[in-house]
């Protein structure tokens, strides 16, 4: 039985989930285009990066360890600058990882570079589980702690602006992909490697462009993550895999269907958890989820068969 209150409430937050997943996303098919492999050390670096956000400005009086032997020294910073020194790390991180992965490893093959990737994501995650053992933390949010109310939804500040940032992302992205020089270049760095290098493209200089605003995405994506639910590996990698889940949705090359793939994602999940068909339990909401994904990417698949015979035809 539908509860109309609760369906509505359900709406507006899988928009801000798929708007967080959506992030992560745009990041994920970004670094592919520019590298033909899938970053999974994205998720280690938007676990980083959240880890830093939180140490900045935690009260350390609220966090897990305090009074015990686990205390962690946490800082009490404005939010807006351990924004920035997060997307900071971002960057940096990922811009070792593309000078290794396109670089040393240019010419490996894609699996063994993927394979890479998750390795670094293990990486990451181990040094910040040693920097902060056994922390599962509650993070402020840089939007405060205000409320709305949408379309009957109590709505946080900080899912307004989640969503405010993903739609402020994708103009500017479609401007420079189809307005700009660079967009160009990208465009023919995705469709063809060796024919822009060819042309005289600086394939290596854009791809860690690409790379290095890809790491600010993943960094931002970590940060505005945590706030929705808790600091922890576990969280932010189960986070990593909704983004990935939308990216497959649009084979890893295509934006639009990318987002759509993870308001998707955010739609189901958000009306699987919050009651809209009655109560689900949580090994049930993975296997609709995952259901949903074999049926967009078959509808997908399917859809460039029907192109690719018309094209014959």
């Amino acid at each position: 039985m539908f509860d109309p209150f609760i369906v509505k409430a359900s709406l507006v937050t899988g928009v801000a989930l798929g708007a967080l997943y959506g992030i992560l996303a745009v990041g994920l098919v970004l670094s592919f285009r520019m590298s033909r492999m899938v970053a999974f050390v994205h998720g280690g670096i938007a676990l980083c990066s959240a880890f830093l956000y939180w140490y900045l400005t935690a009260d350390p009086a609220r966090t897990s360890g305090h009074g015990t032997n686990l205390a962690y020294a946490t800082k009490e910073w404005p939010k807006a600058p351990a924004v920035i020194l997060a997307m900071l790390l971002g960057v940096g991180l990922a811009a070792l990882f593309a000078w290794v992965a396109t670089g040393r490893m240019a010419n490996w093959p894609r699996v063994t570079v993927t394979t890479f990737a998750l390795g670094g994501m293990l990486i990451f995650t181990g040094i910040t589980q040693e920097i902060w053992p056994g922390a599962f933390e509650i993070v402020p949010s840089p939007f405060g702690r205000g409320r709305v109310t949408i379309w009957g939804a109590n709505v946080s500040h900080h899912q307004i602006a989640v969503i405010g940032i993903l739609v402020f992302l994708v103009i500017v992205l479609h401007f420079v992909v189809t307005r700009t020089k660079t967009g160009v270049q990208m465009r023919a760095i995705s469709d063809d490697v060796e024919a822009a290098e060819i042309v005289g493209i600086p394939v290596r200089k854009v791809s860690m462009g690409v790379w290095c605003l890809s790491g600010a995405l993943a960094g931002l994506g970590g940060v505005l993550l945590t706030p929705m639910t808790r600091l922890g590996a576990s969280v932010v990698l189960f986070v990593l895999i909704r983004s990935l889940a939308g990216a497959v949705l649009g084979g890893f090359r295509s934006l639009p269907l990318a987002l759509l793939g993870a308001m998707l994602f955010g739609q189901v999940e958000a009306h699987t958890a919050g009651g809209t068909f009655g109560k689900i339990s949580s090994g049930w909401r993975e296997v609709i989820l995952m259901a949903v994904l074999f049926l967009g990417v078959l509808l997908v698949v399917r859809r460039k068969r029907s192109q690719f015979r018309l094209a014959e035809t």
